[in-house]
């Protein structure tokens, strides 16, 4: 797993340089920042962190490109998967596109930004997160333009047990890696957008 650590408003300019007014899932008035008038303080923020660097020719900037890679799935993804815990008052949000998975967690000052490699990872990074934050929820979205389109929840109460209105998702109700990576993996195939 890479991981990039950027203040909320670094993020806010990043994502608006990639065309994008938000992140599906995040605060919308986090990226209320990125406005005509605050580019050139952005990104002289962004050049002294090296999130971009000047380029050959005067006024044109290269970005780093893993890192904008990695953004570049949470602003055009085919799902979201949020974990959020009620006891902890926090949540992370993963964005998956293909086979590219990007991690985002917001604390009141930074955005950690990871690129996660696999669903395996994606679920260990879950259960993490959760372990002993109960209770809490999992939600999966499908995602459509800039809004969720449809989506899943399991819940999981005070002693761990999950669960959901929707049959089928879970094999068992009790607090485990393979119950949690069940759950996402149904919910994404019913999720799925028929192709044709």
């Amino acid at each position: 797993m890479k991981a990039y650590t950027l203040e909320i408003e670094e993020l806010a300019a990043l994502v608006g340089f990639l065309n994008a007014k938000k992140l599906v899932g995040l605060d919308e008035s986090l990226f209320r920042v990125f406005t005509e008038e605050n580019i050139p303080r952005l990104v002289a923020k962004l050049n002294e962190h090296g999130w971009l660097t000047p380029a050959e020719r005067p006024g044109t900037w290269h970005f780093n490109e893993d890192l904008m890679q990695t953004l570049a799935v949470a602003v055009a993804p085919e799902f979201a998967v949020l974990a959020r815990s009620e006891a902890q008052a926090k949540s992370i949000v993963f964005y998956l596109a293909g086979d590219e998975i990007t991690e985002i967690v917001l604390t009141a000052d930074r955005a950690v930004v990871a690129r996660i490699d696999n669903q395996d990872e994606m679920v260990a990074q879950v259960m993490a997160f959760l372990q002993g934050a109960w209770p809490g929820e999992i939600a999966v979205a499908r995602v459509k333009g800039e809004a969720f389109d449809a989506g899943r929840r399991v819940m999981i109460d005070a002693q761990g047990t999950l669960t959901t209105k929707t049959p089928g998702l879970l094999p068992g109700d009790t607090w485990s890696a393979e119950n949690v990576a069940a759950f996402l993996r149904g919910a994404m195939a019913e999720l799925r957008a028929p192709r044709g």
